[in-house]
């Protein structure tokens, strides 16, 4: 019996995923249940189980391809059998590949002589990068082979040099995820954004006592300011505007294959400890890539902090279909004047950014003012 092992749809959204890497490989056995390759689709990591026991055969997408829904990604037969070449898809190539080798058959139309050029890769790159014809060259390499040294000699030569590409890095898995989500966040959500100044002295006291981070004050502060401003934690959807009965904050988290956002579920109904535990918990996981899926997704808005990194203050993007997202700058001690005398305080600049479809800058200002003041007092 041949069982096709396809790809799931693991959101109402999702379109296609992407191959992140196959646990096993043609020919090896399989339980049912047993996770056989890995697959990212909106931030998503998750791990595809195989639907039956068996032999795997036939990979039919290879890691780094993008797949859409219900697509044969491999076959399970059973002990003894064979897979029928009748039903044999052809392997769906990487994007990267593809792209590839679209680039090398326009130079080839382009190219008068249509003989194989014997060159080096990264001269073939070059080459590319600098519109140099490669029949114009003479390859000082083993046989005549083009080499990267000769075209770059040719374009010093011609005086057109420009800057020498170092490494070229595949745009795959999550970071490909995040580009494609933040870019259409930004073409689709006019953006606006307010500024304000909050005076961090309440909230340096209470670090200094507990192990409270002042991301975990800023989700606290956020998600009781969206329990008075409800249409700040909403989305657009078919022209009407969502609001979401349940506060779920995003926590923009840095790791090694890019950004990611997972979810403190619920956050107005958590004391400032209880949201410290899970944050610490969730980016751990994150970092790790262990986070259950089901806790990367959901959010209804998001916090990004970028204090540790010395930043003052920064623009950021909405995290789509949310209404909103708050930045935050690093601490910096400011002169302040107050009563007529001047005193020195610790400040954190917050920026919100919200979409102007959803929110008019007057209640995203008092929105704002709301989470400076519980910052500010009721820490």
């Amino acid at each position: 019996m041949v069982t096709k092992l396809v790809m799931p749809r693991l959101s109402l959204t999702m379109e296609t995923g992407n191959i992140i890497q196959w646990f096993k490989n043609e020919g090896d056995p399989v339980e049912k249940g047993e996770p056989v390759v890995e697959v990212l689709s909106e931030k998503i990591t998750y791990d595809v189980e195989s639907p039956a026991a068996g032999i795997l055969r036939k990979i039919s997408a290879e890691e780094g391809s993008d797949v859409p829904v219900g697509e044969t990604l491999a076959y399970i037969v059973g002990p003894g059998e064979e897979l029928s070449e009748t039903i044999i898809e052809p392997k769906i190539q990487p994007i990267v590949q593809i792209e590839e080798q679209e680039r090398e058959e326009e130079l080839l139309e382009h190219t008068e002589v249509r003989k194989r050029i014997p060159a080096s890769p990264s001269a073939k790159r070059m080459a590319r990068e600098h519109n140099v014809d490669l029949t114009q060259l003479q390859g000082t390499g083993f046989g005549g082979r083009i080499v990267e040294e000769d075209v770059q000699r040719f374009i010093l030569e011609k005086g057109t040099l420009s800057p020498i590409v170092s490494e070229e890095v595949p745009l795959i898995g999550i970071r490909k995820t995040t580009a494609h989500r933040l870019t259409s966040s930004f073409q689709t959500a006019p953006h606006s954004f307010i500024i304000m100044d909050s005076d961090m002295t309440k909230a340096v006291e209470l670090r200094e006592k507990t192990r409270v981070s002042f991301t975990a004050m800023l989700i606290y502060a956020v998600a009781k300011a969206l329990r008075e401003f409800p249409r700040a934690n909403s989305t657009l959807v078919d022209g009407k505007i969502r609001i979401y009965e349940d506060i779920n904050i995003g926590v923009a988290v840095s790791t090694e294959k890019g950004l990611l956002v997972p979810v403190i579920r619920q956050a107005d109904r958590l004391q400032i400890e209880e949201i410290t535990t899970a944050l610490e918990d969730l980016t751990e996981k994150t970092r790790q890539f262990q986070l259950p899926k089901e806790l990367m997704v959901g959010g209804t808005f998001t916090v990004t902090n970028l204090g540790m990194h010395d930043v003052d203050m920064f623009l950021p993007i909405i995290n789509p279909p949310e209404a909103g997202i708050l930045a935050a700058g690093r601490i910096v001690r400011k002169p302040i004047v107050e009563h007529e005398k001047v005193e020195i305080k610790p400040i954190m600049t917050l920026t919100l950014a919200y979409d102007h479809r959803i929110l008019d800058g007057e209640p995203a200002a008092i929105f704002l003012g709301k989470i400076r003041r519980i910052i500010e007092k009721e820490l």
